[in-house]
């Protein structure tokens, strides 16, 4: 079942409760469809919060478009349950354009979906390779995993010179899209060594994983899984004194992955979407501070995705005169230039992937930094340490 918001009356931010407002007639629609429950439920909630705050800046702003109105749908985490609410949302309301596949199994269940009713969908956060090509009508703002395991690759073999390393995989689809990208970029393409490929879906996995970890010269552990797998790794590291760099997914900064890792958090290393909420510029400023005053707590990579979501899609809206399949696509690939998110200026490529790449960012001090923020702040400390022992080595001259 889907909720039904008229936007041109009312906006209401939060997650719970059915809501009804706005008026009749024939107005654009967009349809929302998440997972709120289930087993992706803190992605599709940090998504969500992200949409309506959009909803809401927008209506101050007086940018909605008139009449425009959103249908919210939950998936439950489940795929076939997220094709069921796309075809009720076509058939009951028309509906030419949603937001959804949060989950690449959703959108990958969406796809073909899409292309027999002629339907567009812009994913807030599904990162499985390959999927923008598989359909005209499928956009995409969040990058691909394939970009993920590129990034992680050139970044331990250059920017940390870690030439030898372990690694850490699940057997998962998250994986399958991840490793392939990491091993070209870091074996083939930069000589890099793999000691050993630890298959954490096996049992007594931590015997194997010992001995590679104290062969001569591995310098880096990378752990490529969900936030319990990469939990499950980091204590187990910890426990080994393992003295080596930890690089992983940006799974690791998903929901409460950080907190759980308490103090073995430290240092480790990880790709994410171009989002820093740390940044003084605009428009990531603006957002972060109205996102924290509506929800007393810091926006994650979700609900900023989520919030680039539907703006962009206001925009297209605004441009898609009338609101059918065809205009839409006209206004995606052609109308709106350049949007300027809080993750980024959103461009896609000819497939409909977003032209974004990731980002290396670092656990430090239990705060979430770029990679190069942290290098920056490294390097004033240090000089600042200099500055003070000059000051307090320098002799005091004598008087004569």
């Amino acid at each position: 079942m889907f909720r039904r918001v008229g936007v041109s009356l009312s906006i209401v931010v939060g997650l719970a409760g059915l809501v009804v407002v706005g008026g009749c007639g024939s107005k654009p629609v967009v349809g929302i469809i998440l997972p709120t429950t289930g087993a992706a439920a803190s992605y599709g909630q940090s998504i969500e919060s992200g949409i309506r705050l959009a909803l809401a800046d927008a209506r101050e702003r007086d940018e909605l478009p008139e009449g425009f109105e959103v249908l919210w749908a939950d998936s439950g985490s489940e795929p076939a349950r997220a094709v069921a609410e796309l075809r009720k949302m076509v058939t009951e309301r028309n509906v030419k354009m949603v937001i959804g596949g949060a989950t690449s199994a959703e959108a990958a269940a969406l796809i073909p979906v899409l292309d027999e009713l002629e339907v567009v969908c812009l994913s807030p956060s599904a990162s499985a390779p390959g999927l923008a090509e598989r359909s005209r009508y499928f956009f995409r703002i969040y990058p691909s995993d394939e970009l993920e395991g590129h990034t992680a690759g050139t970044f331990v073999f250059e920017r940390l010179d870690r030439t030898k390393i372990v690694l850490f995989s699940g057997d998962t689809e998250y994986t399958r899209g991840i490793k392939p990208e990491f091993l070209k970029q870091f074996e083939e393409a930069l000589g890099g060594q793999v000691v050993d490929d630890i298959d954490l879906s096996e049992d007594g996995w931590q015997a194997r994983a010992k001995k590679a970890i104290s062969s001569g010269g591995v310098g880096a552990a990378y752990v490529i899984g969900f936030a319990d797998e990469i939990l499950e790794v980091v204590r187990f590291l910890r426990e080994q004194n393992f003295s080596g760099r930890i690089v992983t997914t940006s799974a690791f900064y998903i929901g409460d992955a950080i907190r759980d890792a308490g103090p073995g958090a430290e240092g480790i290393l990880f790709p994410l979407p171009p989002f820093d909420r740390t940044s003084e510029k605009e428009p990531v400023l603006s957002f972060v501070n109205r996102y924290m005053a509506t929800y007393q707590r810091a926006p994650d990579v979700f609900a900023a995705h989520g919030y680039d979501a539907m703006g962009f899609t206001l925009q297209v809206f605004a441009m898609a005169k009338p609101p059918e399949t065809s205009e839409i696509l006209k206004a995606l690939n052609y109308g709106v230039a350049e949007f300027n998110g809080v993750t980024g200026p959103i461009l896609f490529d000819e497939h409909g992937d977003v032209k974004h790449y990731p980002k290396m960012f670092i656990v430090n001090d239990g705060q979430v930094l770029t990679y190069q923020r942290y290098l920056e702040t490294e390097r004033r400390r240090i000089l600042t340490q200099v500055q003070d022992l000059l000051r307090t080595s320098t002799p005091t001259p004598v008087p004569r």
